[in-house]
């Protein structure tokens, strides 16, 4: 049990740590670092893919559903695609636009919602509004301007690694206080 809380402990420092690095790599070098996850998503649905269809063939036969073996070679053959042939630069060149509309469609959704509540009469209606304009207006820009879109992308995940490796660290130390604490009570 020792060393099993001693090597989560590590673990947890070690992947915060790298963690951490990568959000901040990702913040001074935001388009190679896009670069980067594009292929990193092809490479994981070239595995995934892969996986589905061995999963398939070791089912026995009355098991088995098509639909799983169909999503397998689908899945690597766009793996394939983004790992080796065009598609990683395909998919970067959408992804801005793919953002923009994600952020209108969303920010439409809000605004939606905020009728909803304010017929069921809360006053925060309001906000919901307000932001489904300004995301509206928000996802307009990053439509119409793919490179601001492609840098909020990837500022946003940076942002995201750099909180997330801070948990992990975070988490070391509560172990290692936990471990002393465990430590002290046995040694009464």
């Amino acid at each position: 049990m020792r060393s099993l809380i001693k090597l989560a402990k590590w673990l947890m420092l070690t992947s915060g740590i790298l963690i951490t690095l990568l959000g901040i790599s990702m913040l001074f070098t935001p388009f190679q670092n896009l670069l980067a996850l594009v292929t990193f998503i092809g490479v994981s649905m070239l595995i995934s893919g892969i996986a589905e269809v061995i999963a398939f063939f070791g089912e026995e036969k009355g098991n088995r559903t098509g639909w799983i073996l169909a999503s397998g070679i689908i899945t690597t053959a766009i793996g394939i695609w983004i790992s080796f042939g065009h598609g990683s630069e395909f998919l970067l060149s959408i992804m801005p636009y793919v953002f923009g509309i994600w952020v209108i469609i969303s920010s439409i959704m809000h605004m939606v919602g905020s009728r909803t509540l304010k017929l069921s009469g809360h006053s925060y209606w309001v906000w919901h509004m307000l932001f489904g304009i300004l995301g509206i207006a928000f996802g307009a820009f990053a439509l119409f301007s793919p490179m601001f879109s492609s840098a909020i992308i990837a500022y946003t995940i940076a942002l995201i690694l750099i909180s997330y490796g801070a948990h992990n660290i975070a988490v070391y130390f509560r172990i290692r206080k936990f471990g002393n604490h465990v430590r002290k009570r046995l040694d009464l």
